[in-house]
């Protein structure tokens, strides 16, 4: 899978592996649907710094998860 190519399996595959990284239990609150492809360079760029990450503290997954808020498309409904 090359990630350098933005497409939505890409956008489903690193949504899915953040969600896993952060350990999320509520699956809704972070959805590949969320995203547009014109939000694909930054979602790479949090992708690739959770993916450094041995482990995230608290509060940089509160952080993570306002950076993926601010780049959620406006129509989305969650």
């Amino acid at each position: 899978m090359d990630l350098k190519v933005r497409n939505r399996e890409n956008i489903d595959y690193m949504v899915r592996t953040i969600r896993h990284k952060l350990q999320l239990v509520n699956g809704k609150m972070l959805r590949s649907d969320d995203f547009s492809l014109s939000k694909y360079e930054p979602l790479y760029d949090i992708y690739t710094l959770v993916q450094r990450q041995k482990s995230i503290s608290t509060f940089q997954i509160e952080a993570i998860l306002e950076e993926l808020k601010a780049l959620r498309d406006p129509s989305s409904s969650a």
